[in-house]
């Protein structure tokens, strides 16, 4: 019986680890993929940003590239905001605005994964959006922790916003019950 049970959980084991590493392949891999298609388009598209705006990203499409230097943190940021896009970077939230547009953008990504360094943040930071036509530069205001049902840090804005959320706390083991939240606004050129 304890034969039958050591084994059991050296399986068990050995599956957790292939696992875990399937899911940082992946995560490497549609990073890798996701800076690829955002150099390409900055490069071989000739649409014009009026064209851009009709034609509005669809799941999994790249939106650009996040970068805020002070932290060492940069992902790629994919459309939508569900669990296969969360995997593989930051997820635009469809709906928001896109980078350096008029609106509130609102991006996600795990605590444990590509927002680790986002627990170091600090106002006056700097947040750049790699975009496929430009870049935009946004500096952070404020951050706060709000309750999961707390959507109010969604909406729409006037100005040109950025909105980071993550679960919280940073070292919580489990389904986080806070969101951390960090809110940057656009810099002026």
């Amino acid at each position: 019986m304890l034969k039958l049970l050591e084994r059991s959980l050296l399986a068990f084991g050995i599956l957790a680890i292939g696992y875990c590493g399937f899911i940082a392949l992946k995560a490497e891999r549609s990073q890798v993929y996701g800076r690829h298609q955002l150099e390409r388009s900055r490069f071989t598209s000739a649409l014009s940003s009026e064209a851009l705006r009709m034609n509005a990203p669809r799941t999994g499409d790249v939106v650009g590239q996040l970068e805020i230097p002070r932290l060492g943190l940069s992902t790629v940021v994919f459309e939508g905001a569900d669990d296969d896009v969360l995997d593989r970077g930051a997820g635009h939230l469809i709906g928001s605005a896109l980078p350096g547009d008029r609106g509130n953008m609102v991006l996600a990504a795990h605590r444990d994964t590509f927002f680790r360094p986002l627990q170091h943040v600090r106002v006056g930071d700097k947040v750049t959006i790699h975009g496929p036509r430009k870049d935009s530069v946004y500096v952070v205001e404020s951050t706060t922790v709000v309750e999961p049902d707390d959507t109010y840090v969604l909406d729409a804005t006037t100005q040109p916003a950025l909105t980071l959320i993550t679960c919280f706390p940073f070292r919580f083991i489990g389904p986080a019950p806070d969101r951390f939240v960090v809110r940057a606004v656009l810099a002026q050129p």
